[in-house]
């Protein structure tokens, strides 16, 4: 004996919430950022809270996702101090081994501050 449609109940809407989460568990299987071994999971909660006379109970659908995480991106920050001692960082990246940027004042000849490049961030 069929009680209710799953696909007919609540005008379609507990199909249709079904399908949205399953697409999105699809769609966080295929994306490569995520680990391939990790299981997701639907949740369909159906939830019946009944009146005072038990005629009647309002019905609430509900489909979760249980998703992967998309992997950790990493970085390598490299931290030293300015010629005047602050603490500044700038995000690793590859380049010519034993190259620094140094500023020479043409009219005195001394060694003064560089700029910083895009990235970097002097730390107070």
């Amino acid at each position: 004996m069929e009680m209710i449609s799953l696909d007919d109940f609540a005008g379609g809407a507990l199909k249709e919430r079904v399908n949205q989460a399953v697409l999105q568990v699809l769609e966080n299987i295929a994306d490569p950022n995520t680990s391939v071994k990790l299981k997701r999971k639907v949740t369909v909660d159906i939830t019946f809270e009944a009146n005072e006379s038990r005629e009647m109970a309002q019905v609430s659908v509900v489909a979760k996702c249980k998703l992967a995480p998309r992997d950790a991106v990493k970085s390598v920050v490299l931290i030293d101090t300015d010629m005047s001692g602050l603490v500044m960082g700038t995000e690793f990246k590859k380049q010519i081994p034993g190259q620094q940027a140094i500023i020479i004042d043409k009219d005195s000849g001394e060694v003064t501050s560089p700029k910083l490049e895009s990235g970097i961030k002097r730390v107070k």
